[in-house]
């Protein structure tokens, strides 16, 4: 029957949370208002009042009051913030989870990233700049409110869990323009103090991380705590009764390491009345065996008093506990008798007095003896549990299966005795206090085999921190119901305690199982901060179902209340974010049109209009200007030359052709006439018959568009130098110079002006200067250019837009048959040549004829550079024959030739002793000696001699032996003309001179005179055999300027030059061998051998309907490049932002089209002239395009070196190179020291005067592109900076762009721009560079400076670099540190991810760890100097908002520490 009465008592007690009086009585808005314990009414209406509070139902007692009554608004208010919650709550709190653990996730990967610092200063003014841009950001969201809540929702839940207060996330979420996380981030880091952004630690709910043996401790909590009322979990209250709101710098900072957070937290003192078991989390070992370990920082009294205590009790319940136990109680309790601290009179009265207490209570009925005793004052010290500690009934604890003095010794415990006498327990109990407590009957099943509530706390306990320890306290005192408070002392000294301050069981080990679990449920599912609920992971949980029935209806009831409660303060928040977001909801669609209506505004590529445009002459005014010129004088006088050329008698056939055909080939050989009368005859063709006519006539080299223009216009009548004037007919075009008036009827241009003709909007209206073109004219075609194979692709497409061009394709070797054929079988012409026959000799005869001869100690000779010889001494060295530093050190087979037996063993000798990769100076003086001076028979050969030269640096140094020949050097034997693209008009000119009788003529020239200038009266050619082209270097990865053997077609062009008025004779210093077996046919076309990175930039420029894309463009050349070409240029144009990923050109590629130089150089020469360092950016780009200025001979490496190490600057081979030609520009001055300064310094004039014309070229391009605005005189300089006698003449840079130049840093951040990503990144810990974009280690050549230099010494992580070359090993040829700041703002693609303190570059390639406010500084100067470079690359001037970004981007660039006065800022604003 017992059974049966405890099973009623079960059933009662857990019954009564649905008895009917309380649940009239109490109405659901006090208890919300009350901060008192809840009674069991309260209890019972939490747990039944949930599906009424989420119906937003009333819960009066009379329904048909509520019918007729009006609806409720706060009623009505509340339904609609339940369905916001049912309907976005699940959904928002687990993207909020997502979001957190990413959060959490990344800062810990952070903490591997190298750090970034930003000085404070700089930091704190560019946040000034931000909050200056913060305006009322408030825009309407074009989207459904319930999306932009819910994104709104997570922004506010994301924050809330980051610790950031509520006062200042919802400042931030009304000040924001969109609900974007991100902006939210960027308002919050940029407003806050330092004490209000939360410290780095464990994001979102506080649940304690678990922890092992080595986690460190953690430092004891500072926060105010308040105890824990199991009741009060219950109670279903609103957010501001609930908790008070987080102050910053508290409960707002983030920790990683900070302890799981646990409502109304209080740390545990000596203030509890009683301690009634002690539960470490994770036990083991026996369970008295390490009880003294417990309190080994107590006082020893304190100790023996507690022990003592302890001892009496196990001894009076022997039957309970092993001999041993209690035996070793004694041992401790003679242990601590010992003790120094220990005293004997004070332990024995605390214990008697104890003793008397205890059994006092005992005889009362309240079944526990009194507390430990009271600890001596200061001595009470919070002491780390041992982990090893059993969960044991604690000695000074009555439990309810304890025997008090009543009991019987045979008593088992099921309550017989004196218990059995007492009647049931009451349903409430009143304290003296007036408070109610509540009687619960919670007892457990006898023989029950489920977990217990206290186990599984302890396992849950375990799992967050393996060394925290429970305890139970009786709090109850003499009362008949039991209460006990709980403690948990987490490792750190950190303790929680919950407290039964209105719940009461039958005894205190359902007390403990009671509260057991309320403290189970309570860290399952901690509070959050923002939305109330579970962060996740707890949503399947199952072990409650394992609990008695009547902790399973406790639990219920638990989480009936838990789901109240977190609806009710979701609800409120819910409300809160509807009353930020309802106003900026757009809901009127009219809007989607006007944001993309000014998509369908863009203007496509132009189609050229079909029809002429009308001018002002009438045809009787055209026929009467053909008149005027062919009466003149000067006309007449020219008009018998022009009829003796070969070309004449085809003049009326040309016409008729042209008259029926749209586009015509003419193939005409070298002096035929064909670039100056084809243009001149279809132009008196066109005024004779008085119609309109527009001619151009494009040419592939400046010098051959000036001359031309010139011949013409006197062989039309027109006085000296009228052309380009408004009185000529005739005009040129070339970069930099026009000479084309609106009266030009016939020009000159070279074929990248037609090609931004095609860019431009110049034209009549808002066409190209091509829509006024009648006939347009492609001369030298078979120099398959880049330039003119992309004319011809232009072309095919304008002729299928304009029916009335004519376009006329002229060249001398040019395969006619395919180019008709590409222009689908138009009609060709064929004109011969007026030629003589020539003679050809090759080295071998030249070697012959002049006696020539070498040993193999001369520096021409093939074995000094065998590996023989190069580990000797070899003082005897010339600028020819050393070897540059970059020189890949690739050599030609050599075998020896077999010759006719004609010539002789000293001929043999020499020729298979040579080394045909350097030219021999000396065999050509030989030459021009024996054809002067020593040979009558062919001294009629000597009369004008032509020289071919593969460069400006080789006609440069045989120019300065011819000058200091005794002969040769006088001017009244001999007049030597150097002949080169970049001399000026007026020194060209004077190549066509016929010298007076007597006198002969020597013209060291390129292979401009190849095809595009004709010499008439040249009867000697001498052809080194070699020529620069641009190539597409496979190694390097660059097109450059590279010296190579020319082919069979432009060899026979070059002796063709020989026999225009007499019987010519040829050397060609190559063997015949090599013309016979080694030579190409043809010249490659230049499309198919450089980087189409230039073209592709050209395509998206033009106004004029080529294709659908670049590839698609291309794919209709003459020879089409692979595909694999075309993709890779587009890929780096879209690497340095030149193109965007649609193949639109942005502004920065429309000034790189305009620069025809690696697109990676390209965008260093524009950042440099922003960042004002042109200087230094110049000769390091002009460098890197040519050969290297250092030479280093074999045998004197060592010294080469060493004077190299002299020029260093800055651990950069880049600012090196510069700093080397500083010295030598500043040498240059002293006339002839020039010289010896290059000897003595292993530097190479030659290439330095080649840098020099590049420096000028490439300022030529920034002016010509107006990115640089000069004044005329400045133009006027630059093109008359010109070779005078071997003395380079130097361009001053204009100051405004050179006023950084000395900096360093700069320049490096300008280099860091331009060529990412060609970055290695450097690993301190294995001394190891890798490339940012595949991960493969490199090697730093032995030609740099840093070769022999530790990389962890420059202190840099990064290192830019412009040549990676695979030899043995993967070698970066030059290298420049690079700061990370540079890096950060100017390289890549960024991402700042504020709320993990990381900022990346490029997707991860380069990662960064930034503290919260100097990572929104720089995001923010990143973007706004992206702007301001933007801008100025449009050319629009800086507003002062703009100036200030930049400014403050300079400074932090110049590595500025702080700003003092105006004098510390780097003003960089372009006028």
């Amino acid at each position: 029957m017992a059974k049966k009465k405890k099973t009623q008592l079960k059933s009662v007690a857990r019954g009564f949370s649905t008895v009917s009086v309380p649940k009239k009585n109490v109405a659901a808005e006090p208890k919300e208002e009350t901060e008192e314990g809840p009674t069991p009414i309260v209890i019972s209406q939490g747990a039944s009042k949930k599906e009424e509070d989420k119906q937003g139902l009333n819960n009066s007692v009379g329904q048909n009051t509520v019918a007729t009554e009006e609806p409720d608004p706060e009623k009505v208010e509340e339904q609609s913030l339940q369905a916001l919650v049912d309907r976005l709550q699940e959904k928002t709190e687990r993207e909020i989870v997502r979001t957190i653990k990413m959060i959490e996730t990344e800062r810990k990967f952070s903490k591997t990233f190298p750090r970034l610092e930003l000085d404070i200063q700089l930091r704190d003014q560019i946040l000034l700049l931000i909050k200056e841009s913060f305006q009322d950001g408030r825009k309407t969201l074009d989207e459904p409110e319930d999306k932009a809540l819910t994104r709104l929702g997570v922004t506010y839940g994301v924050l809330r869990r980051l610790g950031f207060s509520e006062e200042r996330v919802e400042e931030c979420l009304r000040a924001i323009g969109s609900v974007d996380l991100e902006e939210a981030y960027d308002w919050l880091y940029t407003m806050c103090d330092e004490n209000e952004i939360p410290a780095t630690r464990k994001c979102g709910p506080e649940m304690r991380e678990p922890r092992t043996a080595r986690t460190p401790l953690k430092q004891p909590s500072q926060l105010p705590e308040t105890p824990h009322e199991p009741a009060q979990i219950l109670e279903n209250r609103t957010p501001s009764s609930r908790a008070p709101k987080s102050s910053p710098g508290t409960s707002s900072q983030l920790d990683a390491k900070a302890p799981t957070f646990i409502p109304s937290r209080i740390v545990s003192s000596s203030s509890s009345q009683a301690s009634s078991d002690l539960e470490p989390a994770n036990p083991t070992g026996n369970n008295m065996s390490n009880l003294h370990d417990s309190s080994d920082e107590e006082d020893p009294t304190v100790k023996y008093v507690r022990l003592k205590l302890q001892h009496e009790y196990m001894r009076n319940n022997q039957a309970k506990f092993p001999r041993n136990q209690i035996g070793e109680i004694r041992s401790r309790l003679n242990e601590l008798q010992g003790d120094l601290l220990f005293d004997e009179r004070e332990a024995e009265s605390m214990y008697q007095k104890e003793h008397d207490k205890a059994l006092h209570e005992r005889l009362r009925g309240s079944g526990l003896f009194s507390p430990s005793p009271a600890p001596v004052s200061g001595s009470k010290r919070q002491k780390k549990l041992p982990k090893t500690i059993q969960d044991i009934p604690h000695p000074n604890v009555l439990s309810s299966s304890s025997s008090d003095i009543f009991d019987d010794v045979d008593s088992d415990g099921q309550g017989e005795g004196l218990l059995d006498l007492l009647e049931a327990l009451p349903a409430t109990e009143t304290t003296s206090d007036g408070v109610v407590i509540t009687l619960k009957e919670m007892a457990l099943p006898k023989h029950g085999a489920g977990p217990t509530p206290k186990a599984l706390l302890k396992d849950a306990v375990a799992r967050l921190d393996r060394y925290a320890v429970i305890t139970y306290n009786l709090i109850s005192g003499s009362s008949r119901g039991k209460r006990v408070s709980l403690t948990v002392r987490w490792d750190g000294m950190k303790s929680d305690i919950w407290t039964m301050d209105d719940v009461a069981c039958a005894d205190q080990t359902q007390a403990e199982h009671y509260i057991a679990l309320t403290v189970l449920h309570a860290l399952t599912f901690p509070q959050s901060e923002g939305f109330a609920g579970s962060s996740g992971g707890t949503s399947n949980i199952t072990f409650f179902r394992l609990l008695p029935p009547s902790f399973r209806d406790l639990w219920g009831e638990l989480e009936d209340a838990r789901k109240l409660r977190e609806d009710s303060i979701n609800r409120q928040v819910w409300a809160k974010l509807r009353s930020i977001i309802q106003p900026r909801v757009y809901l009127d669609q009219k809007a989607v049109g006007k944001q993309t209506r000014g998509i369908l505004d863009k203007k496509g590529p132009r189609t050229p209009s079909s029809q002429p445009r009308n001018t002002e002459e009438t045809a009787q005014q055209l026929v009467t200007i053909y008149q005027v010129l062919q009466d003149s004088p000067s006309y007449q006088e020219m008009l018998p030359q022009r009829q003796s050329l070969p070309i004449a008698q085809y003049r009326e056939h040309i016409v008729e052709m042209l008259e029926h055909n749209q586009v015509l080939v003419l193939s005409g050989e070298t002096g035929c006439g064909k670039s100056t009368q084809v243009p001149s005859f279809i132009l008196e063709d066109q005024l004779s018959k008085g119609k309109r006519c527009k001619i151009y006539c494009t040419e592939p080299r400046r010098i051959s568009a000036i001359s031309l223009a010139q011949r013409v216009s006197r062989e039309l009548g027109e006085p000296a130098n009228a052309v380009g004037t408004i009185n000529s007919l005739v005009g040129y075009a070339i970069r930099l110079e026009s000479n084309v008036t609106r009266n030009t009827r016939l020009a000159y241009v070279t074929n990248g002006i037609a090609l931004r003709m095609l860019e431009s909007g110049t034209g009549q209206g808002d066409g190209t200067p091509f829509d006024e073109l009648t006939h347009i004219i492609i001369d030298e075609v078979h120099e398959r250019t880049i330039e003119s194979d992309f004319l011809l692709i232009v072309l095919k497409s304008l002729i299928e837009q304009r029916s009335d061009l004519k376009v006329i394709l002229m060249s001398a070797t040019v395969d006619a048959e395919k180019i008709s054929a590409y222009f689908g079988g138009c009609p060709t012409l064929h004109v011969p040549g007026r030629t003589f026959p020539v003679d050809i000799c090759y080295l071998e005869d030249a070697v012959e004829y002049t006696k020539w001869t070498i040993t193999e100690n001369s520096p021409y000779a093939h074995r000094l550079h065998d590996k023989f010889y190069r580990g000797k001494k070899q003082f005897d060295w010339t600028e020819e024959t050393a070897a540059a530093d970059d020189d890949d050190g690739d050599e030609e087979n050599t075998s020896d030739i077999k010759l006719e037996k004609r010539y002789s063993p000293e001929t043999v000798a020499t020729i298979n002793l040579f080394d045909e990769r350097f030219i021999p100076y000396d065999l050509i003086t030989r030459i021009l000696e024996k054809l002067c001076f020593e040979d009558p028979k062919n001294q009629s050969y000597s009369a004008a001699i032509l020289i071919f030269m593969p460069g400006i640096g080789e006609i440069r140094r045989m120019h300065d032996m011819l000058n200091e020949h005794s002969n040769f050097g006088s001017d009244e034997m001999f007049r030597i003309y150097p002949l080169h693209s970049t001399l000026s008009s007026e020194n060209q000119n004077s190549v066509f001179e016929i010298p007076p009788p007597g006198v002969r003529k020597i013209v060291i020239a390129t292979n401009i005179a190849e095809t595009g200038i004709t010499i008439p009266d040249i009867t000697c050619v001498i052809d080194t055999g070699k020529h620069r082209e641009m190539r597409f270097d496979e190694k390097r990865q660059i097109s450059r300027l590279v010296e190579t053997f020319i082919a069979k077609s432009n060899a026979a062009q070059r002796r063709g030059r020989a026999g225009r008025v007499q019987q010519g004779l040829c050397f060609h210093l190559f063997t015949k061998v090599r013309h016979e077996n080694k030579m190409a046919g043809d010249p490659l076309p230049e499309m198919m051998r450089l980087s189409l990175s230039d073209l592709a930039l050209r395509i998206k420029m033009m106004r004029v309907s080529l294709g659908t894309s670049i590839e698609d463009v291309l794919s209709r050349a003459l020879d089409p490049p692979i595909a694999t070409n075309i993709q890779g240029a587009i890929a780096m144009l879209v690497e340095v932002r030149a193109l965007t990923l649609a193949e639109d050109i942005t502004p920065m590629g429309r000034l790189l089209s305009k620069l025809p130089t690696d697109v990676h150089l390209g965008k260093f020469l524009l950042i440099a002239t922003l960042f004002r360092c042109l200087d230094p950016a110049l000769t390091i780009a002009a460098a890197l395009s040519s050969k290297s200025p250092f030479l280093t001979p074999f045998g004197l490496e060592a010294e080469a070196e060493r004077a190299k190490a002299t020029f260093r600057s800055g651990d950069s081979d880049f600012l090196t190179i510069h700093n080397a030609f500083d010295s030598w520009r500043k040498a240059s001055a002293n006339g002839g020291y020039v010289y010896k300064f290059c000897r003595v310094n292993y530097i190479s004039h030659q290439n330095m005067q080649q840098i020099e014309a590049l420096r000028q070229q490439f300022l030529g391009y920034l002016i010509d592109s107006a990115f640089i605005q000069v004044d005329k005189s400045m133009i006027k300089e630059l093109n008359k900076a010109r070779w005078s006698r071997g003395k380079s003449k130097f361009v001053t840079i204009p100051a405004d762009f050179d006023l950084n130049s000395s900096n360093s840093a700069i320049v490096n951040a300008s280099l860091a721009a331009g060529l990412y990503p060609k970055v290695l990144a450097f690993d301190p810990t294995k001394n190891e560079l890798k490339t940012i974009t595949n991960n493969q280690s490199v090697w730093v050549h032995p030609s740099s400076i840093n070769s022999n230099q530790r990389l962890s010494d420059i202190g840099s992580n990064f290192f830019s670099y412009f040549t990676l070359m695979h030899s043995k090993k993967l070698y970066a040829w030059e290298i420049g540190p690079v700061d990370d700041l540079a890096m950060l703002l100017l390289c890549g693609d960024s991402e700042f991810r504020l709320a993990t303190d990381i900022a990346t570059i490029d997707r991860n390639k380069v990662r960064f760890n930034i503290l919260p406010k100097s990572n929104v500084a720089l995001k923010y100067l990143r973007t706004n100097m992206a702007n301001v470079l933007a801008s100025q690359f449009r050319g629009r001037a800086l507003d002062q908002i703009q100036s200030r970004w930049k400014d403050s981007g300079m400074s932090v660039l110049a590595r500025l520490r702080h700003k003092d006065d105006d004098a510390a800022l780097i003003d960089l604003r372009v006028s």
